[in-house]
C-alpha cells in the first residue's frame, strides 16, 4: 500500500469495530485503483485527494 496518512490510521482505530474491516479493505481498494491519491482528513473525515478530492 503506497503511504499513509497516520490520522487516517487513527480515524479507522477508533472506528466502530464491525467498520474497521470494512474502511480498510475500501482504504486498499482506493489506492490499489489509484497508487499515486494522498490521503488527508478533511471535515474530520478520511479523503482522497488527487488534483481535487476523489472521496
Amino acid at each position: 500500500m503506497p503511504a499513509t496518512d497516520r490520522r487516517v490510521d487513527a480515524y479507522i482505530e477508533k472506528s466502530a469495530p464491525f467498520a474497521r474491516p470494512i474502511l480498510r479493505h475500501l482504504r486498499a481498494l482506493v489506492h490499489e485503483g489509484c497508487p499515486e491519491i494522498q490521503e488527508t482528513i478533511k471535515w474530520g473525515a478520511p479523503h482522497f485527494v488527487l488534483d481535487g478530492i476523489v472521496c
